[in-house]
């Protein structure tokens, strides 16, 4: 096996909102596809409001393999000629609002890193949320950077987030998008229609390296009476590097809400592939106290189930109403 290999090149994928002003013109959508467009959005944007009061527990495995395939003798296969590592992050992960931003900023505030302790968060925390830059954009870009810096790979990424994909059906974003209704499908029991989606102008809302755009598709899986998303698939290729990113929901019976249950994720360039997979649990409610942090406290035990363990989790800005996000920023779905 080759070790210590690493590829001179960085790729940068990083999720960003749209400047101030205007919003873009609407795209053309068949009736349809319009009605199942307009429940899900306003289902996701009382959504945000109701995920932003939980945290939830984040168990986050990462393949990253360089390299290829080499022939070995002949007559004896193939053997691989690559750089083969691995990472298991556990994190709580939620929604914070950013004062003086509108929407939330979603944080993953990593407490474990192949099942050691990260030795300076508490530190960290106090510097990301209490000695805060004094601009909200400032602020939220250091959010969603502090999660980012355990993930494996030459792709630097905050993209990996499993609320992402919803940042499509918001306002802000919606009508830069075209939309197609497609096929039905059963998903946890639930009949769901499909809702194909394609970026087709600009500012987009995933950029890469150098402040460049780069064009998001995907697919929602939609229950078509309420809106409410089960499934939701988002696709970017520039050429030389594939992401795709698959977020599958679950019913959580105590918030009565469609939670996150498991986000996978691939990334292929020429040399590199990294693949990812996050399952949540352990969803607990909140409340921000004038010290700014976060208190959790168990939601109430389903029958015949024990009470979830909670703990301490991270520090968090006061919740306060914030603003039209502008470019640069991270993801606010």
């Amino acid at each position: 096996m080759v070790r210590g290999r690493r590829l001179p090149i960085v790729w940068t994928l990083s999720a960003v909102c749209l400047a101030f002003g205007a919003p873009a013109p609407a795209t053309q959508t068949r009736p349809d596809a319009a009605r199942l467009v307009a429940r899900a959005a306003a289902y996701v944007a009382d959504y945000g409001e109701r995920l932003s009061s939980i945290v939830a527990e984040e168990r986050y495995d990462q393949w990253m393999r360089i390299g290829g395939w080499v022939v070995r003798q002949p007559n004896a296969g193939m053997r691989p000629d690559v750089y083969e590592r691995r990472r298991r992050l556990v994190s709580d992960y939620l929604l914070v609002k950013v004062p003086g931003l509108d929407g939330w900023t979603p944080f993953r505030d990593v407490l474990e890193v192949d099942g050691k302790p990260v030795r300076d968060r508490e530190q960290r925390l106090l510097n990301l949320f209490v000695d805060s830059p004094a601009h909200a954009m400032a602020q939220a870009a250091r959010i969603a950077e502090e999660g980012t810096r355990f993930n494996l790979g030459n792709i630097s990424r905050t993209i990996n987030m499993p609320t992402l994909a919803l940042l499509v059906l918001t306002d802000r974003h919606r009508t830069r998008f075209q939309f197609e209704a497609a096929g039905e499908r059963q998903i946890a029991g639930v009949r769901t229609r499909a809702l194909h989606y394609a970026e087709v102008s600009g500012p987009t809302m995933i950029h890469t390296s150098g402040d460049n755009d780069l064009a998001a598709t995907g697919t929602f899986w939609i229950e078509p009476d309420t809106g409410t998303v089960l499934q939701s698939v988002l696709k970017t290729d520039d050429g030389t590097l594939e992401s795709e990113i698959t977020v599958t929901y679950r019913l959580e019976p105590r918030l009565e809400l469609w939670v996150p249950g498991k986000m996978e994720e691939r990334y292929r360039s020429a040399q590199e592939q990294i693949e990812g997979e996050a399952t949540y649990g352990n969803f607990r409610r909140f409340k921000v106290e004038t010290s700014e942090k976060i208190r959790t406290s168990a939601l109430p035990p389903a029958a015949g189930r024990a009470r979830d363990t909670t703990r301490r989790s991270a520090a968090s800005p006061p919740r306060s109403r914030p603003p039209a996000c502008s470019r640069g920023s991270p993801p606010r779905a």
